[in-house]
């Protein structure tokens, strides 16, 4: 992507599960088609202590809406693919056996 657009790159964090579990495929979706040229997924966990109140927030929050590593890779994944198109989805994430959503 940096070889083909150089500046003016417009690059979006959010917190995977927030506000819903569920909204995170509906963010993906919404970044991309008003144009976002990055997306980074965050994914919460339960000391965020480097971050600050807005992403602590954001991350209990979809923690308490049970967002887990495997759920977000799942969604991650299946938005990915609804985005880019079969032939373009290149991403592969293979989880082990106790880590299933």
């Amino acid at each position: 992507m940096f070889q083909q657009k150089k500046e003016n790159i417009l690059s979006v964090y959010f917190t995977a599960g927030y506000p819903r579990l569920d909204d995170t495929g509906r963010v993906m979706q919404a970044l991309e088609e008003v144009g976002v040229d990055m997306l980074e997924i965050g994914v919460p966990f339960s000391d965020p202590m480097a971050d600050g109140p807005v992403i602590q927030e954001s991350s209990q929050i979809a923690l308490n809406n049970g967002a887990t590593l495997p759920k977000i890779i799942d969604m991650a994944a299946r938005n990915l693919r609804a985005l880019l198109g079969e032939g373009e989805y290149v991403a592969r994430v293979d989880l082990e056996a106790g880590y299933r959503a």
